[in-house]
C-alpha cells in the first residue's frame, strides 16, 4: 500500500472561534506530515432577496472587501505563528461551499480541514450546512473538526497541550467497494499516528420490511440472516487486514448506524472516525440522505470523510 502523502492542507476560515480552533488543529497536522497550509476565506455576495423590491443598490464594493479579508487572513497567519512564506492566503467571492471546493482543486490540496456547527432539525433542513455541502463536492478527503465531547473537560485540556493524538480510529463498514476506500485510507492514517483500529458495522432492518403484516413476521429471520452475513464478512475483512496491519478490533451491532456509531465512540474512547461517502446526488441523495453526512452531523469526535471519487487514486484493492 502507498503511504498517505499530505503536502498541502486547505483550511476554510470565517474568523469564528470554531474555524480558528480548526486552524490550530490543521497546524499540528501540517507539522506531522510536513505539509504547507493554505487558508481560504470566502466573501459572500449581496443576497438575492436584497433586490426583491427593485430597490437599486450601489455596485458591490468587492475590491476593498476582498483586500480587507486578505489583510485579516495575513494577520491571522502571523498571530498563529505560521510561516508567512509557506502559508498561502486565498480570498474568493461567491457561495462558500463551491468556492472552497474550487480552491481545493486549484491549489491541489491533499486534505481539507474544516469546522462544523453541528446544525440539526429544521434549521439544518432549511439552511443546510456549508460543511456538508463541501463534503458532497470535495475532490480530496475532508477532516471535520469537532472537540471530543465524550472525553472529560480535564482530558480535553490535557490533549490540547500535547501533540496531536489519534489513539483509536473507528472505521464504519458496509462491506462495499466504497467502504474499502475509506478503510485503505484509515489503515495508512493509523500507521502514521500509531493508532489502533476498530472496524464497525451496524445491521439495519429497513422500515419497508415492517409495512406488511406477513413480511413483519419474518423480521426475526431476516435479522438473523443479516447478522450471520455481517459476522462472516467482518471476520473475513478482519483476517485480511490483520495480515498487513496486525491485530485490530471489530464490532457488529444492530440498529441505526449513526446512533450505534455514536454509542461506540463514547464507550470505546474513539478519537477519530474515518469513513467514505457513496457520493449520491440529486433526488436519491435528497430522499435517502447520506450516512457519512449524518455521522459528521452527530459524531462526538472529529470525522475524516474520504470521497468515493478518490477511488482511482487509492492503492490497488487487496486480493
Amino acid at each position: 500500500m502507498k503511504a498517505i502523502k499530505v503536502r498541502r492542507i486547505l483550511v476554510p476560515i470565517d474568523f469564528s472561534p470554531a474555524s480558528l480552533e480548526t486552524l490550530r488543529f490543521a497546524k499540528l497536522l501540517g507539522a506531522r506530515f510536513g505539509a504547507k497550509l493554505q487558508v481560504v476565506h470566502v466573501v459572500a455576495p449581496i443576497p438575492i432577496y436584497a433586490f426583491a423590491r427593485g430597490v437599486p443598490l450601489p455596485p458591490f464594493p468587492d475590491k476593498p472587501i476582498m483586500q480587507a479579508a486578505r489583510k485579516r487572513l495575513q494577520d491571522l497567519v502571523l498571530q498563529s505563528s505560521l510561516p508567512p512564506g509557506d502559508t498561502q492566503c486565498i480570498v474568493r467571492l461567491g457561495e462558500a461551499s463551491s468556492q472552497i471546493n474550487e480552491a481545493a482543486i486549484k491549489s491541489r490540496a491533499d486534505l481539507l480541514v474544516i469546522a462544523t456547527r453541528g446544525l440539526t432539525g429544521l434549521k439544518h433542513a432549511f439552511l443546510g450546512s456549508t460543511t456538508q455541502r463541501v463534503i458532497r463536492g470535495a475532490s480530496c478527503p475532508v477532516l471535520v473538526v469537532r472537540e471530543n465531547e465524550h472525553f472529560s473537560a480535564k482530558e480535553r485540556a490535557r490533549r490540547g497541550r500535547t501533540p496531536l493524538q489519534f489513539q483509536k480510529i473507528l472505521v464504519p463498514l458496509d462491506f462495499s467497494e466504497c467502504s474499502r476506500v475509506g478503510l485503505d485510507y484509515a489503515l495508512e492514517f493509523a500507521r502514521e499516528f500509531g493508532s489502533s483500529l476498530l472496524l464497525f458495522h451496524s445491521v439495519v432492518i429497513h422500515s419497508y420490511a415492517l409495512s406488511d403484516e406477513y413480511t413483519a413476521l419474518e423480521v426475526p429471520n431476516i435479522l438473523s440472516q443479516q447478522q450471520d452475513y455481517a459476522d462472516e464478512e467482518m471476520a473475513r475483512w478482519r483476517r485480511e487486514i490483520e495480515k498487513e496491519f496486525g491485530k485490530i478490533e471489530a464490532k457488529v451491532s444492530v440498529g441505526s448506524p449513526v446512533e450505534q456509531i455514536d454509542e461506540c465512540v463514547r464507550t470505546e474512547g474513539v478519537d477519530l472516525i474515518i469513513t467514505s461517502t457513496h457520493g449520491r446526488t440529486g433526488l436519491k441523495r435528497a430522499f435517502i440522505g447520506s450516512t457519512a453526512e449524518q455521522i459528521v452531523r452527530h459524531a462526538p469526535c472529529p470525522v475524516l470523510v474520504v470521497p468515493n471519487r478518490a477511488a482511482s487514486k487509492r492503492p490497488a484493492s487487496r486480493k
